[in-house]
């Protein structure tokens, strides 16, 4: 994402916080980015599209965290799951978008809407593969009713506990460590009874109507081959080294999957708190794709 882009995103963001969504006009943003007119319009065709930008910024920044928790960790340990699922609800707070849905609540565009339905459907599948890796396949056919169970009672609590205790933070963790406690005993009704609604072949429709498209690794060497070029004498040495060093494992023709995890992980730490970080976010979603599709296959 160049520059450019990455102001119009900061700006959009601000001011829905402040002003709210609706009271923002695409011209407070252009005046709060500092770029003319023909710029946002060559980066968004509306203040939507600024939206939607934000809120893919947020799922991407939550992949890659969870991610990155997962590494090197034992996928059935419970506790790696609670502080994945604990992720989104951080980097939300973090990026204040709280804030920002309070001022659409029932005032959102189809546009948004679809968004915001894609992204709750990929949660949804994302958190039923999580607890058939920490269940067994045994709950496959009843992984997608727990999932959702499980974010609907989340939702709820942290929302009750939120209202009751006004502005004060609540750990997400705790909650999240009590909700799979009830899903246990929920995976054991529902594995006598067989008695669910959300059944998996919902989600597999559902997916027909998403075009996902599939990231080669020429993709990423060709997205990180950009990323080294762009780097400095202004940056550590140490972080150019981890750069060069990855796209030398990428461009290997025996894939080491396990050494190209080690190094990603502290590549993109690295990057962390510099002016790349966004930029390095970008290629991680591209990168966790297709090392995950990789270790399926193998």
């Amino acid at each position: 994402m160049n520059k450019r882009k990455r102001q119009i995103i900061l700006a959009a963001r601000k001011l829905f916080i402040k002003k709210g969504f609706t009271d923002t006009s695409i011209m407070d943003i252009i005046s709060e980015a500092n770029v003319s007119k023909g710029t946002f319009y060559n980066h968004f065709s509306s203040k939507n599209a600024c939206l939607i930008a934000i809120l893919e910024e947020t799922r991407e920044e939550t992949i890659n965290e969870r991610y990155k928790i997962g590494i090197n960790k034992d996928p059935s340990d419970v506790n790696v799951l609670v502080n994945q699922i604990s992720q989104l609800l951080h980097i939300s707070r973090k990026r204040n978008l709280m804030e920002i849905f309070s001022s659409i609540f029932g005032n959102a565009d189809k546009e948004i809407i679809d968004v915001l339905e894609k992204h709750f459907m990929l949660e949804v599948e994302w958190l039923a593969k999580r607890l058939v890796e920490i269940y067994g396949e045994k709950i496959k056919d009843i992984s997608y009713e727990c999932a959702t169970q499980v974010f609907g009672m989340i939702q709820f609590t942290i929302r009750i506990l939120m209202i009751s205790n006004k502005q004060q933070w609540i750990s997400p963790e705790s909650v999240v460590k009590v909700v799979l406690g009830h899903n246990d005993a929920i995976i054991h009704r529902l594995l006598e009874t067989k008695e669910i609604v959300i059944t998996p072949n919902i989600f597999n429709s559902y997916q027909d109507d998403i075009d996902e498209k599939v990231i080669s690794k020429v993709t990423i060497i060709e997205q990180l081959q950009l990323f080294n070029e762009k780097l400095t004498e202004k940056d550590s040495e140490n972080s150019v080294e981890l750069a060069n060093f990855l796209l030398e494992e990428l461009q290997r023709p025996d894939e080491r999957l396990h050494v190209l995890e080690s190094i990603f992980y502290f590549f993109s730490k690295s990057f962390e708190n510099t002016p790349h970080r966004e930029e390095v976010n970008e290629i991680s979603i591209s990168f966790w794709e297709y090392l995950e599709r990789k270790k399926s296959n193998h």
